[in-house]
């Protein structure tokens, strides 16, 4: 029987923050070159040669075009502009555990606009360096709680804080505008909305949208040498 297993669920990480609905994210494309030391003592009239230099390579992706994607799409849209290098993650499905990092130069950016299919995007990203493959996953969250801007009221967040469970969901005060969170995640490094936390120290203030609408914080929970974990608490904000 196949131990093959689904890519589904893969996310890029770009800058400690996810890209959304991309249907596509191509692999990390290592290549070594080779530099012929072939001489008149080589034997049997074989050439001979010895490792060269290595490339990362590029990795490419596809997906829908989402124009509030600010902190994925439209932040790497800008990077391409700014020659910016990031740090990336391709992560594999939680379930799986494993992940590729590596710094990389937005190279691509192209919009396809059919007039009988989706708005679509495209993209590439030159990678700078070794791209690690890592396959143990990092031990993960253990707690989670916040306040809301409310009269600084605490969060109530669903379900269970555990390693292992991966969306979590709370409900603020209509009139709330942000929320801020205490992640615990002994000897990890960890970002919340892209920006870098502690374990033990509440984090900034973490914007919400407008009345009845809902904001995805994702939080990146990792170890040194292994994959990272990703979190994401849904938080609501009713009607007014």
């Amino acid at each position: 029987m196949s131990s093959g297993t689904s890519g589904f669920g893969t996310v890029l990480i770009w800058n400690y923050q996810k890209v959304l609905e991309l249907s596509s994210i191509g692999g990390v494309s290592q290549t070594a070159g080779t530099i012929d030391v072939t001489s008149h003592d080589s034997s049997d009239g074989f050439k001979e040669y010895i490792a060269g230099l290595r490339d990362g390579g590029e990795v490419a992706i596809e997906g829908n075009f989402i124009s509030t994607d600010a902190n994925g799409q439209i932040a790497f849209h800008t990077d391409i502009q700014a020659g910016t290098k990031r740090y990336a993650y391709i992560v594999f499905p939680m379930a799986l555990g494993g992940s590729q990092e590596f710094y990389a130069i937005a190279t691509g950016f192209s919009m396809a606009q059919p007039i009988d299919d989706k708005l679509g995007v495209s993209g590439s990203l030159k990678l700078s360096g070794k791209p690690p493959m890592y396959i143990t996953q990092s031990g993960g969250m253990s707690g989670l709680t916040g306040i809301e801007s409310k009269d600084t009221g605490a969060l109530s967040i669903t379900p269970t804080i555990a390693a292992g469970t991966y969306a979590y969901a709370c409900t603020v005060d209509t009139t709330s505008t942000w929320v801020k969170l205490t992640i615990t995640a002994a000897s990890h490094t960890i970002y919340a909305d892209g920006t870098a936390q502690t374990s033990t120290v509440q984090g900034g203030e973490i914007a919400l949208g407008a009345a009845d609408s809902t904001t995805d914080v994702l939080i990146v929970a990792y170890e040194s040498s292994k994959s990272p974990r990703l979190y994401t608490l849904t938080v609501t904000r009713p009607a007014a």
